[in-house]
């Protein structure tokens, strides 16, 4: 968290003083408040920040790239000055996190999302997409040990498609309106990448949260509408890319409604995923 003295600064500079201020549910890697009719990003994990120091920067860049599937940059700070750390002013875009009833339709909205993104110009970036893990290993509480195994050093071939990627879609991501409209949110980490970078993550995140048969509906849709191929080994990196050693129940899911899942839930899903990679291996899905 920040103190309020902090916080107090930037609601200063942003002539925010004295607004309503909401502290908004479901951040990972940041807080996040609604300020005003506005979207306040502070960015107060250390780690990150020195993993990336230019944060702020990249969000810049990416809610620019997208153009109008994302909020507008109002103000931002892009180091720590007078102890505050950087942050970001967005336009807030409209409708809410819906988790309560992933279904077909549900699945196909979020396809249709995914697609109207990688349909974006592509545009010049030093931001490129590498993926998270650099290691993989079987996790300790498998009950397939040599399946995992066996798919330890499966990769990708080559992607075909390098577009402008959001690289975090999922649901939590996603705003839904009740006419329908969706609004994809948090693009923190987007960047130049594989389009099937987009489509493991969400399978994956689908897979884990209701079904692996949301999750290749969600596919399907995607690759009906676009008229593209999908190599399921982008799943395996996904996977790896997800920490299976001490994956759980993604905190978003929980502050969103979903308090029926647990790490044993979560581990049974993802080794229902993986085992599914394994047997289409040879003949495909």
């Amino acid at each position: 968290m920040i103190s309020s003295a902090v916080l107090t600064k930037i609601l200063q500079q942003l002539g925010q003083e004295g607004g309503e201020v909401e502290v908004l549910k479901g951040a990972t890697s940041s807080l996040v408040f609604r300020v005003g009719e506005g979207i306040l990003r502070v960015h107060t994990n250390q780690d990150w920040l020195h993993e990336e120091p230019d944060f702020v920067l990249h969000e810049v860049f990416a809610l620019q790239a997208a153009g109008d599937l994302a909020p507008d940059v109002l103000d931002y700070q892009t180091d720590v000055r007078d102890e505050v750390p950087p942050w970001l002013y967005m336009t807030r875009s409209p409708g809410e996190i819906r988790l309560d009833q992933v279904d077909e339709q549900y699945v196909e909205r979020l396809a249709q999302m995914l697609a109207a993104i990688h349909a974006l110009p592509v545009p010049e970036s030093r931001y490129v997409y590498q993926p998270y893990a650099t290691e993989r290993h079987v996790p300790t509480w498998t009950q397939h040990p040599e399946r995992w195994r066996q798919l330890l050093a499966v990769e990708p071939d080559e992607s075909q498609t390098i577009r402008f990627i959001h690289r975090d879609f999922h649901p939590v991501n996603v705003l839904y309106e009740m006419n329908g409209t969706c609004h994809t949110i948090d693009w923190i980490n987007a960047c130049v990448g594989p389009i099937e970078v987009d489509l493991a993550h969400c399978r994956l995140n689908l897979a884990l949260l209701e079904s692996i048969e949301m999750a290749d509906h969600f596919l399907k849709s995607y690759l009906k509408q676009t008229k593209r191929s999908y190599d399921h080994a982008w799943d395996i990196r996904a996977v790896f890319d997800f920490g299976p050693e001490t994956i759980d129940v993604y905190p978003g899911w929980k502050a969103y409604g979903r308090q029926n899942l647990s790490q044993d839930n979560v581990r049974e899903r993802l080794e229902k995923f993986v085992l599914k990679v394994y047997e289409n291996n040879e003949s495909g899905y």
